[in-house]
């Protein structure tokens, strides 16, 4: 290999993060590859535990890793922007960033863009919802819960602070049924140890999800127990609910009920950020990008997508990979080995995924979670998904600020200072 090999990586979140990390191992100082990594932010953000840095149990900055800190020895270059379009052909990516547009060559393209809210098209709940997708997101709705219960110890009128304290979720997938556990958690018990009993109790958290139960994607047994410890916890679980409206102060729902409330969060569901292209490529109609067994989009062998944006088929089945952070990170292994047996001339290995199992957070002490079919929960699941989730942060300085704040949090109110 005579000339530079240029690797392009779009996307800096779990797909494009660890597809990096993976070519760090592969090509650590090695002058016949440049790699390039372009991101809407400076840094990788560990969007599983949003929920918590929401409600007040970790510091924001501590599950954000900045990428030039953490890679700096194999990251020959980074641009801060997003991917407007691929020009397939001439093997160019065009990159937007606050108007600049820069146009960066590539020999092996990796899509990793990730994906966004999506509001299907309800009607104000783009204009109307806090959304659960950034750091800026969990920041506003810390925020938004410290301002309200401020605001209701000044007032008189119940049914006015009872509006003001109440928090609709919608979504009662992964996201919505985490979120709740913890927010609930936040109102009520840190909440207690500075506000006055009476507007504490004043306080609610509803979780309106549209399908017959929680968690659709886990097995029986864990609907049913996360059902059972939302309800215990005091959460008002409404299924079988679609929202058709979000106004500024109301929910209503397709049974005609209304929720009166200033607070709505909307993690009801995502779609890919999309990328425009010079040709036509497969795609699903929810727009995820068609790929082989090999991660490539077909007749461009140089370009892998993965992640959110990925659509990759199970087997000989109809169906396909759910957009979990486990699934991007397993894609971003397979990808990088192929990039690197692509360059050395040998043959690409097919990605075949097998699940390691799923955990869900609901609060302090108590976690749910599955392996092949087996559904377990409780203490031990708690500390378990705690483990896991703190192995998976890159720098071990972040490892250990996570696990201080969480060491704190077993015996001191979360914190609630407005940011």
């Amino acid at each position: 290999m005579n000339n530079i090999v240029k690797i392009v990586i779009i996307g800096n979140g779990f797909g494009g993060t660890y597809t990096l990390k993976h070519l760090q191992k592969l090509f650590k100082n090695d002058p016949r590859v440049h790699i390039t990594l372009v991101g809407e932010t400076n840094y990788f953000l560990f969007t599983p535990l949003l929920h918590e840095v929401a409600t007040g149990s970790i510091n924001p900055e501590n599950i954000i890793e900045p990428i030039r800190k953490v890679f700096r020895s194999c990251l020959d270059d980074f641009h801060l922007g997003n991917a407007e379009s691929v020009n397939l052909k001439e093997q160019k990516v065009k990159i937007i960033n606050n108007g600049d547009i820069t146009t960066i060559p590539y020999d092996y393209l990796v899509l990793a863009s990730g994906a966004e809210t999506n509001f299907f098209s309800t009607k104000g709940a783009e204009e109307h919802s806090l959304t659960l997708k950034t750091l800026a997101d969990a920041i506003k709705i810390k925020n938004r819960a410290i301002s309200q219960i401020e605001k209701a110890s000044h007032i008189e009128n119940e049914a006015l602070r009872k509006k003001m304290l109440n928090f609709v979720v919608v979504g009662g997938g992964p996201t919505g049924v985490e979120l709740a556990s913890e927010l609930i958690e936040l109102l009520r018990d840190s909440f207690s140890s500075y506000y006055h009993g009476n507007i504490i109790k004043d306080t609610a958290v509803t979780l309106v999800q549209r399908g017959d139960e929680l968690l659709p994607q886990f097995n029986k047994k864990i609907r049913q127990k996360s059902l059972e410890v939302l309800r215990k916890k005091g959460i008002n679980v409404l299924l079988k609910t679609g929202v058709v409206e979000v106004a500024e102060n109301k929910v209503v729902l397709d049974n005609g009920n209304v929720i009166e409330t200033e607070n709505t969060i909307w993690v009801a569901g995502i779609k890919p950020r999309t990328v425009e292209f010079d040709e036509s490529v497969p795609m699903l109609e929810d727009g995820r990008i068609i790929v082989n067994e090999n991660l490539q989009i077909e007749n461009h062998n140089e370009v892998f997508v993965l992640g959110d944006i990925a659509g990759v088929r199970v087997g000989n089945s109809g169906t396909f990979l759910p957009a979990l952070a486990q699934v991007a990170v397993k894609e971003a292994g397979a990808v990088s080995n192929n990039i690197a047996r692509l360059i050395k001339g040998k043959g690409l290995k097919p990605f075949i995924y097998k699940s390691r199992g799923t955990m869900v957070s609901l609060g302090q002490w108590m976690a749910i979670g599955e392996i092949s079919n087996f559904a377990f929960w409780g203490h031990i699941t708690w500390w378990l998904w705690r483990t896991v989730y703190l192995s998976k942060m890159i720098s071990w300085q972040k490892k250990i600020k996570i696990a201080i704040d969480w060491t704190i949090n077993l015996f001191s109110p979360r914190d609630i200072s407005q940011l």
